[in-house]
């Protein structure tokens, strides 16, 4: 990822996303995106439309919701599609990944929120499919990106994380790790996987871990219960912003 300054706040880009059209960030502290003006503010210096935005009530689950219009209610789901130009999507995390999925040639895109619980129970593989399913996205043309998460170094768990993905995909085990004597997992690792075991050849991993770079990043972790959150934002356009 590399960091650029736009409209006084600093934005995480991934540069295996840059393809004309598509415009993807990620946002930084102080901006915390479940306020609205802040997340408004973020979304405009993305360069998209604040009024044109599609989110969703996140329940660390593998839902994935077709959206063609800036939804009139809550929607509960934890990834979310769209083919319709200038519409963007939203998602939030304060330690999770929040992962990017996009065809160039259909100009079709997907977000998907991918704590543990969520990405055990396959909200990854459900994005791709997603994508497949309502508009006709091979896995093979997507490029997609597994924004910042905490680092393995820094997430200790118990022996249920791993147990979960293992009940789903068989290579589970090879991302957790005893260090100092205790069970460590790593999300982001296995997030990317997910996506290359579902056929998309270019994915890009960010490398930053929420917990130690506190001058970036948000972490529930790190900052308990009252954490901020911050967000990742897509959309295609008619060009560049």
């Amino acid at each position: 990822m590399r960091s650029v300054d736009r409209a006084g706040l600093r934005l995480l880009l991934f540069e295996g996303l840059d393809v004309p059209g598509l415009v993807c960030a990620h946002s930084t502290v102080p901006v915390d995106v479940r306020r609205t003006a802040e997340r408004r503010r973020f979304v405009a210096a993305a360069g998209l439309d604040p009024d044109r935005v599609a989110s969703a009530v996140q329940v660390h689950g593998a839902n994935v919701v077709r959206v063609d219009a800036p939804p009139k209610g809550p929607v509960e789901a934890d990834g979310l599609v769209t083919a319709t130009e200038g519409l963007a999507l939203l998602l939030k995390a304060a330690d999770c990944s929040l992962v990017a999925a996009a065809d160039p040639s259909r100009r079709t895109l997907g977000l998907c929120h991918a704590g543990w619980r969520g990405a055990a129970a396959g909200v990854v593989e459900g994005l791709v499919r997603a994508l497949a399913r309502e508009f006709g996205s091979r896995p093979g043309d997507l490029i997609a990106a597994v924004g910042p998460t905490i680092g393995v170094a820094r997430y200790a768990v118990g022996a249920e994380v791993p147990d979960a993905f293992q009940r789903r995909v068989p290579w589970a085990h090879e991302y957790a790790f005893r260090i100092e004597g205790a069970l460590h997992f790593d999300v982001a690792a296995a997030n990317a996987r997910a996506l290359r075991e579902c056929g998309v050849p270019s994915v890009e991993v960010s490398g930053l871990c929420t917990h130690e770079r506190k001058d970036l990043l948000y972490s529930y972790r790190r900052d308990g219960k009252g954490a901020g959150h911050h967000g990742l934002v897509a959309a295609w356009t008619s060009g560049s912003p």
